[in-house]
């Protein structure tokens, strides 16, 4: 896998960047950087190429492929670790950020690897995984922001995901904008307002 890391001289945690369909490792640097300058950073490209690359397949006849998923889920949970003990940050914690595409395998790594996660925040995520077992995320932290006009994952999904991470003891945040699918100001600042609590 590609990826891109930052490593801060002041501060232990790492955010885990996962971009957009199309989008590359360095994508959301402009986010988290807003969000919180002092944390490291690792951006990872996701292994799906075609017009740019995704972390999973576009569905096919409206049905994802959940064994794919599945797949590069544990595949992208294991480079993790193995860039931590790369870059000596085996002892910090990690906290997903993923966009659109991003967002939803950062939820699939959330939902596989609970206690390998501090916090996520998740923009613009689809409600791909409504058969799921029930996972322990008592306690963790999540952001999830959606666009009231987004055509393209629609902020419904949103809240039944904000519901259905609430049911297994999450303390979410949802915020809902005016806008679309595109990441907007006012969701960088309420992520970092949320962040920053």
């Amino acid at each position: 896998m590609q990826s891109f890391i930052h490593k801060s001289s002041n501060h232990q945690d790492v955010f885990i960047v996962l971009h957009g369909s199309g989008g590359r490792e360095t994508d959301l640097l402009d986010v988290v950087g807003e969000v919180d300058p002092n944390l490291s950073v690792l951006g990872i490209r996701g292994q799906v190429a075609g017009k740019g690359f995704r972390y999973f397949n576009r569905p096919v006849h409206g049905q994802f492929d959940f064994a794919e998923i599945e797949k590069n889920t544990h595949k992208l949970a294991s480079f993790i670790a193995d860039e931590q003990t790369k870059h000596g940050l085996t002892k910090s914690c990690l906290h997903l950020v993923g966009y659109s595409n991003g967002a939803n395998m950062a939820t699939s790594l959330l939902y596989t690897y609970p206690a390998m996660f501090e916090s996520a925040m998740l923009l613009h995520p689809s409600h791909l995984f409504k058969d799921t077992e029930t996972r322990d995320l008592r306690s963790k932290p999540i952001f999830i922001s959606s666009g009231a006009r987004d055509t393209i994952t629609l902020p419904g999904e949103a809240v039944a995901l904000k519901e259905q991470l609430t049911e297994y003891g999450a303390e979410v945040t949802l915020k809902l904008t005016d806008h679309g699918h595109e990441l907007t100001t006012q969701a960088i600042e309420a992520a970092r307002n949320w962040w920053n609590k």
